[in-house]
């Protein structure tokens, strides 16, 4: 029968880096690996088993696991598997919206299963003889209940929670489950004895807008089982045509209200011209995010880790938002120089932007012959880059970085590369 309900499906790539990497080299099979540079960015399951997981430190992982294959990793060889993994998900559906191991359907009323989960078990079923990898796939009538369905299916299963169970089976649920609901808004609950979602859902949308404003409400309507972004989920290419090289994140249903790019040198350093080129490339790397989604920045933050862990950050409002590269790295590099006054090396850089207008908004009809020059400019470098790659033209302060890092068609290649969140 062709299935009528609004049906979502998330499928999540278990222990993705881990993964990929136990798959191509066969003697770390079976073995606790771990990928990553300081801290965890992945681990196997094996690794799991012993108390591993994804942000610990190195060093506290050693400890506990002193037989784990520690390992680097590469980017693009884990693109490559989330692309092929994405192509065939698209099978299953005619658009998703994909992140860096994650990805969403819409399968509403275009395939004939007997249920959802036949669904969900085809899609896992093709994934792992195509790529290797194993999935999980959870089903829902919205994102958030596809979510949390693939998270209890983990690893390597398939749930479906129909809609007229969502209810009974999110009341018993903790309410850190709830999307939304992080540590800091865990512990408010907790104070108030809520500790399940059912807890949660006793509370008025008043009580909730009193306390968490508008994030209140969003927690209203979840530990209901609603979404507010639950829309009909997009790609910028359904044709099947050939992609460019990259695809700078496609705008997903909502704008994101922060866009961030930051990474931990190769070596920690003292060398501010390094330091310069590369708050510059995550700066063009971030803004050219932005003017994907047709946005212009209100406001921009730096942010530097030294040697001994201490972090610090400065933010910066533009008078008038901005899309330009050079406008936005004036203010970002003064702020820099102003945070790093100590005798000591930097070991990670990062640049957050926020506070966005559409671009609509802006009125060009003052706009002198430089600015539309500067405009155009950055649209034209746009414009070879998704042809050809970010690599394809190495511009401003970030000139500096060339020799010092290896480089590929993506454009330079980062110890802990953040260009995909």
């Amino acid at each position: 029968m062709i299935m009528r309900e609004h049906l979502i499906f998330h499928v999540d790539i278990d222990a993705f880096f881990a993964s990929v990497e136990q798959l191509l080299i066969p003697a770390l099979r079976q073995k606790p690996v771990i990928v990553g540079s300081g801290v965890i960015a992945s681990c196997s399951y094996e690794a799991r088993r012993m108390g591993l997981k994804a942000g610990m430190p190195l060093h506290k992982a050693k400890q506990l696991c002193p037989q784990a294959v520690i390992l680097k990793g590469d980017s693009q060889v884990y693109r490559c598997f989330a692309e092929h993994t994405w192509d065939i998900c698209r099978q299953f559906a005619p658009a998703i919206e994909t992140y860096l191991d994650e990805a969403y359907g819409d399968a509403t009323g275009i395939y004939t299963w007997k249920t959802p989960a036949d669904l969900g078990t085809e899609l896992r079923k093709r994934i792992i003889e195509h790529t290797g990898l194993s999935v999980s796939v959870g089903l829902g009538e919205n994102r958030m209940m596809a979510k949390i369905a693939s998270s209890a299916a983990k690893p390597g299963g398939v749930m479906h929670i129909p809609p007229e169970a969502a209810w009974e089976y999110l009341s018993p649920l903790p309410v850190r489950k709830l999307p939304g609901v992080g540590p800091k808004t865990e512990r408010i609950l907790c104070d108030m004895n809520i500790f399940t979602i059912g807890d949660l859902r006793r509370l008025s949308r008043q009580t909730l807008r009193g306390m968490f404003q508008t994030r209140g409400l969003e927690l209203y309507d979840r530990c209901r089982g609603h979404d507010d972004r639950d829309r009909r989920i997009r790609d910028v290419n359904t044709t099947g045509q050939p992609q460019a090289i990259v695809r700078n994140n496609p705008p997903p249903t909502r704008p994101p209200a922060t866009i961030s790019r930051e990474t931990t040198f190769h070596q920690p350093t003292c060398d501010i011209a390094h330091i310069d080129g590369m708050l510059f490339y995550l700066l063009e790397r971030a803004m050219r995010c932005a003017r994907s989604y047709r946005l212009l920045a209100g406001s921009i933050e730096t942010r530097i880790r030294y040697d001994d862990w201490r972090q610090i950050n400065a933010t910066h409002t533009f008078e008038s938002p901005t899309q330009q590269d050079d406008e936005a790295f004036v203010a970002a590099r003064a702020m820099l120089h102003r945070l790093y006054r100590r005798r000591v090396a930097l070991r990670h850089v990062g640049v957050a932007l926020s506070k966005f207008v559409p671009a609509e908004t802006a009125g060009r009809l003052f706009e002198s012959p430089h600015e539309t020059r500067r405009r155009e400019l950055c649209r034209a470098v746009d414009d070879v880059r998704d042809r050809f790659g970010h690599g394809a033209l190495i511009t401003g302060a970030s000139i500096d970085l060339l020799g010092k890092l290896e480089q590929n068609d993506y454009g330079f290649i980062l110890r802990t590369p953040s260009l995909t969140k």
